[in-house]
């Protein structure tokens, strides 16, 4: 195990709980259909153990009865059938003073949240990793008898997230204390806990201020580079341990997450880019069938109009705007990915030597060339979709590359906008 592995092993508890005063601490079918509008939440609890440790848990479950308020104890489960994805605390926690596991309910989950007293050891020797596993298969038992019967998706697999302490005990499932029946994970304010395991097949969100004085945001970007798509990271740029832990655009994307990998709902994975969205955040993924190269010499062909990308009129000039028109096969319709780091890139214009960049960081701002900088104007982020289709996210604004209204007719402008997912912000990569 690395160093960076065992940092958080080596802190005092009194400068973990000085972070703040709460570590609150995604091959497979897919339920379906996701459901339309929130619930009602309610609660109960089971004083569950493995062996001789106590593994008291809060079951969160979508409830009749008008969405909003505080979960009702006891409260008559919706009707329908629900995937299962756990929430766990970090040091200090107490899922009873969490809105996030009931966010989750809400949103159409079974949520089992435990109430640990857990501490450094029994993350770092895998005891709560286990003690997870162990929630997970009671809470599928749930389905056979008393008032959740009936309502647990249990041919799916399982859904597992926490912060801090609990996106650490996460984490240890995907890698050395693997579950396999996760199919999904969200780890929060993570270390890397281990090499990923083979048993486990999961789309797995990181979510992580880069600034995090408590949990290495390198750690995590370790933990991500190791694992293999589909995968998402969300940085707070600026961000500490559990700063985000309110913003809407952090509740949003796990919900996404959520709604995606455990049922199937494409419009939620779509929606990913746009809830992230940001100043101070950044976005990359790696969500369709399989990633492309990311470097390297393309056309971008507009998948609402099939029209291929191009700099007007062949010009090598600054300033000269992007648009599109039907191929040609000149090389202003051939674009060069660069790595620019931090899992962004420049695309240089073949014809000209010079790189796309937004006009100002306004919807609705011209796509043009522009010499070469440090500039985030000119760095895209790369959103697969699959079949080779990518959506190109700018550093700077945050917002999509894309054919300005939808237009199909030769010489449309490109421009930057609110990412939507529509096919005028996908564009097919095609090796020149």
């Amino acid at each position: 195990m690395s160093m960076q592995r065992r940092t958080f092993l080596h802190l005092g508890a009194a400068g973990v709980l000085g972070a703040g005063a709460s570590m609150l601490g995604f091959g497979h079918a897919a339920a379906d259909p996701a459901p339309a509008d929130p619930f009602a939440v309610g609660v109960r609890r089971y004083d569950w153990y493995r062996g001789s440790r106590p593994v008291t848990t809060y079951v969160f479950y979508p409830a009749t009865g008008a969405p909003g308020g505080s979960p009702v104890t006891g409260a008559p489960v919706a009707d329908g059938v629900f995937p299962v994805y756990n929430y766990t605390h970090g040091l200090g926690g107490n899922p009873q003073n969490s809105t996030f596991a009931p966010d989750l309910a809400s949103a159409g989950f079974i949520v089992p949240a435990p109430h640990f007293q857990h501490n450094f050891e029994d993350v770092n020797s895998g005891n709560t990793s286990r003690d997870v596993s162990q929630l997970l298969t009671n809470t599928l038992d749930l389905n056979t008898s008393g008032p959740l019967a009936g309502h647990i998706n249990t041919d799916i697999g399982v859904g597992v997230c926490g912060h801090s302490m609990g996106g650490m005990t996460t984490h240890g499932l995907l890698t050395a204390w693997p579950d396999s029946r996760i199919i999904s994970a969200n780890p929060q304010s993570c270390l890397d806990m281990g090499d990923p395991a083979d048993s486990v097949s999961a789309k797995v969100l990181f979510v992580h201020g880069d600034q995090d004085p408590t949990t290495a945001y390198s750690s995590a970007r370790q933990a991500y580079n190791e694992i293999t798509w589909p995968k998402g990271f969300l940085t707070f740029i600026g961000g500490g341990h559990s700063d985000f832990w309110h913003d809407q655009r952090f509740r949003m994307t796990v919900k996404d997450w959520a709604r995606w990998s455990m049922y199937g709902d494409t419009a939620a994975r779509d929606r990913l880019p746009a809830d992230a969205a940001g100043s101070d955040t950044r976005w990359e993924a790696e969500l369709g069938e399989g990633p492309s190269e990311p470097t390297g010499l393309y056309r971008l062909v507009a998948q609402h109009s099939g029209k291929y990308a191009d700099i007007d009129g062949i010009s090598t000039a600054a300033g000269a705007t992007l648009i599109q028109w039907t191929p040609t096969g000149r090389t202003n319709q051939q674009f060069e990915f660069i790595d620019a780091g931090e899992d962004h890139y420049r695309i240089k214009a073949r014809h000209s030597g010079l790189v796309l960049q937004v006009a100002s960081n306004d919807n609705g701002a011209d796509i043009t060339q522009q010499p070469e900088s440090d500039a985030a104007g000119q760095q895209w982020s790369i959103v697969e979709h699959g079949g080779g289709a990518v959506s190109l996210i700018n550093r700077a604004s945050g917002l999509a590359m894309d054919v300005w209204e939808y237009s199909t007719a030769d010489g449309a402008r490109f421009s930057q906008y609110t990412y939507t997912g529509n096919d005028n912000q996908r564009f097919t990569r095609q090796a020149a």
